[in-house]
């Protein structure tokens, strides 16, 4: 009878601890989604997606990231950047500007829920350029940074179909790319990036940092060329054979590209933070 009672209360135990999702809007009008585990918050990783992607990432790798950061005692808390994707029909008129901006609001709320915990940031692919943005802005305030095949500038190298647009969308004001959709690229969108260099932003940035990417990635990889600049010990290129600029997520008959990203960047923020 004894064991029986405890086994009861250990199964309530088990329920009441478990990791809550919850939906939040910034005053901004930015909406995201806050993962947080069970018991106290000392660890928390803000996630940035790429070009087009929302908060829970192509294949929901966001989503899942922040599962397995939840099974480790870590709070994540991802957004959906404003003008893009879905939500404007791919109209796309955000800005380098406006990522940034919009990131340092999602930083602030986290900042605000978790006053004591430490801090990482994770980017992807044009999330990965925004996140160094982050960092040029506040060099101290993440112990961490994770970048999955990140983007140097907003440019799509060898792709003629993606130049023709951008050089219409300038004398026009919009044009159609041809893409896995039609995307509307904006004059407002394509300005807004015109300049824009986070490179150096690596050399200020004090936290461990980790890169992963696909030898199959269409983006040039500067991965190695980040590592040098950042000053820190704590650093490390994972060059992924095969692998493509979705790590094949999509692809059910080659699972372990997406598995092992998964585990390699849970792993890191978990030893890092």
């Amino acid at each position: 009878m004894r064991r029986i009672c405890l086994l009861a209360c250990s199964l309530m135990l088990s329920g009441a601890l478990q990791a809550e999702t919850t939906s939040v809007k910034l005053q901004i009008g930015v909406e995201g989604i806050l993962e947080t585990p069970a018991g106290p918050t000392q660890k928390a990783v803000l996630l940035l997606h790429g070009w087009n992607a929302d908060m829970n990432e192509v294949g929901n790798l966001y989503a899942d990231l922040a599962v397995q950061l939840a099974d480790r005692g870590i709070a994540s808390f991802r957004i959906s950047f404003s003008g893009e994707g879905t939500r404007t029909g791919y109209v796309v008129s955000s800005t380098f500007d406006s990522r940034v901006g919009e990131a340092e609001a999602a930083l602030q709320f986290m900042q605000e829920k978790f006053p004591k915990a430490l801090l990482g940031v994770q980017g992807y692919s044009l999330g990965g350029l925004t996140a160094m943005g982050l960092v040029g802005r506040y060099p101290d305030t993440f112990k961490t940074m994770v970048l999955w095949a990140a983007a140097a500038e907003m440019r799509i190298n060898g792709d003629a179909a993606y130049d023709a647009a951008v050089r219409k969308a300038m004398k026009e004001g919009s044009a159609i790319y041809k893409a896995w959709t039609d995307i509307t690229l904006t004059r407002e969108f394509i300005s807004g990036f015109v300049g824009v260099n986070v490179e150096s932003n690596l050399a200020l940035y004090n936290g461990a940092l980790l890169t992963i990417r696909g030898d199959q990635d269409f983006l040039p990889g500067r991965d190695a060329e980040w590592l040098k600049l950042a000053p820190t010990d704590d650093k490390a290129f994972i060059l992924m054979g095969g692998a493509d600029h979705i790590f094949h997520v999509l692809d059910d008959s080659k699972p372990g590209y997406s598995e092992r990203l998964l585990r390699s960047t849970t792993n890191w923020f978990d030893r890092t933070l």
